[in-house]
């Protein structure tokens, strides 16, 4: 079957293309309300751009046409977040985080998470082995949608020590002990399964 983008509303297209373009790794970033409380949620619309700098993209939409999201709105004002790469384990409360709250209300409670010590402005969650402190390097609005592209710098790595090793003076980051979680399709998220490794051609 074909189909044409310029002939589907917005909604479609979104179906489309988050049952093909799988998996997606998924970024859990907390953000600091203006209350001064946390804000966490997932995003799947996400990537690494750049190393040098170090830069990430995700794309945050809107609650509704005129709201925007509290991870965007907070983003916007303190310029700053911890981005975490969820682990297999942490699928319930990456869900529960996913909740619509009202603003102001943190996530944290509803998804039983506990903080650690991180940076000099934020925590970090905890359970959370993959945390990167980042500031918003720029923000970019996505034609006539309700979408942004927030390009975020890292400017600090958290690695839990049981996944990392050395070898050859270079840190190797275990996949299988990382165990990402990712997102498919509807209500589907995906683990990291079997892997594959091919030497890349000279």
């Amino acid at each position: 079957m074909l189909f044409q983008f310029d002939q589907l509303s917005g909604s479609d297209r979104y179906h489309l293309i988050t049952q093909t373009v799988t998996p997606r790794p998924i970024a859990w970033i907390m953000t600091r309300n203006e209350n001064k409380s946390y804000n966490v949620a997932p995003f799947s619309f996400f990537s690494a751009i750049s190393p040098d700098p170090a830069l990430l993209v995700v794309s945050i939409g809107n609650k509704s046409a005129d709201i925007q999201k509290d991870t965007k709105l907070n983003l916007i004002r303190e310029r700053e977040c911890v981005l975490h790469i969820p682990s297999g384990e942490q699928i319930e409360a990456v869900n529960s985080s996913a909740a619509t709250l009202e603003y102001g209300d943190s996530e944290l409670d509803d998804a039983r998470l506990t903080l650690s010590d991180f940076t000099e402005n934020m925590p970090r969650i905890s359970d959370a082995k993959v945390a990167m402190h980042c500031r918003l390097y720029d923000i970019q609005s996505i034609g006539a949608s309700s979408f942004s592209a927030c390009y975020l710098e890292i400017l600090n790595l958290y690695v839990d020590d049981n996944i990392l090793k050395q070898d050859n003076g270079r840190n190797i980051i275990s996949s299988t002990k990382l165990n990402p979680l990712s997102r498919l399709g509807g209500n589907d998220y995906a683990l990291i399964g079997q892997t594959l490794t091919i030497k890349r051609p000279a």
